[in-house]
């Protein structure tokens, strides 16, 4: 496994004190009140599972791990790795695909999964601090979490995440079967060169209404530019990491608008081998028209 380089927003209490509390009809009112959409893309999910039953870990270049070590993985790591929560109290078929991501060297179950909060991904488009980096005052500091030696945390102008476990795995397992994934997957190793990013429709992937687990953030023009946005973001940083004071106002990142019509962008580098490649990220994108123009 490569060297390091969760968990509910909210509280299960389970139990029925929950009925006789104040405001737990305004609770379950919140609960209940789910549009028809959001109940076909959950539909939708549990039938697509099939696919991550039949996921082989190997045609995705990693290595094959059994449901049963799996759990044990994902038992003995999360605490230390805490994005492994999210899968802990799902099927065995998820928790598999979660442990053989893990043990190879993609980060996309890191950064683009449902563990990252929405502040936490909010955040790293503003401030550049990598959900990956466990250290508080390294992710102030945007030091990288994935990058050994340290180094400075990189993100374009987007971030964005699929929001549940089970969608993630779906969306992974489905994409490697596509031929276009595959021929990449399947290219001849040839040092240096990497397969060129394939994207593929969030429809295609997770359903019609698959679009629902896709959330992201953008970073704001300044000064009317996004190239100086960029650059205004970057030395902001840089003097929080020197505890200077900052010139300018705070970097502003906004809600991505819909991923109806979106894409899932699948990108490749080598496998540890050296000898193939493999899916370094995938993360879902909005449709052209809702990302201003930049890309991520």
């Amino acid at each position: 496994m490569r060297e390091l380089r969760g968990r509910p927003d909210e509280a299960d209490d389970g139990g029925r004190a929950e009925r006789d509390a104040p405001g737990a009809g305004a609770v379950r009112e919140r609960v209940e009140v789910r549009s028809r959409a959001e109940y076909a893309a959950d539909a939708e999910l549990a039938a697509s599972l099939e696919v991550v039953r039949r996921f082989d870990a190997r045609r995705a270049g990693l290595a094959e791990v059994s449901t049963r070590d799996a759990a044990a993985y994902l038992d003995a790591r999360q605490a230390e790795r805490p994005w492994l929560a999210a899968a802990r109290d799902r099927s065995p078929e998820v928790q598999r695909l979660f442990a053989a991501l893990d043990q190879g060297g993609g980060h996309g179950h890191i950064r683009h999964e449902g563990w990252v909060t929405e502040e936490m991904s909010r955040r790293r488009v503003a401030y550049l601090e990598d959900p990956a980096q466990l250290d508080p005052a390294k992710r102030a500091a945007a030091i990288d979490g994935l990058k050994s030696p340290e180094a400075s945390h990189h993100c374009r102008a987007a971030s964005s995440r699929i929001t549940d476990p089970d969608a993630f795995a779906v969306a992974f397992a489905r994409g490697i079967e596509h031929p276009t994934v595959r021929a990449a997957l399947d290219a001849k190793f040839t040092p240096g060169q990497v397969p060129r990013p394939v994207s593929l429709s969030i429809g295609d992937l997770l359903g019609p209404d698959g679009y629902r687990y896709c959330t992201g953030w953008r970073l704001q023009p300044f000064e009317g530019s996004m190239n100086a946005a960029r650059e205004h973001r970057a030395a902001w940083t840089e003097a929080r990491r020197q505890a200077r004071d900052a010139a300018g106002p705070e970097p502003e990142a906004r809600a991505s608008g819909t991923f109806a019509g979106g894409t899932v962008v699948f990108a490749f580098a080598p496998n540890d081998a050296r000898d193939g490649y493999e899916v370094v990220t995938m993360y879902p994108r909005p449709r052209r028209d809702e990302r201003q123009g930049d890309s991520r």
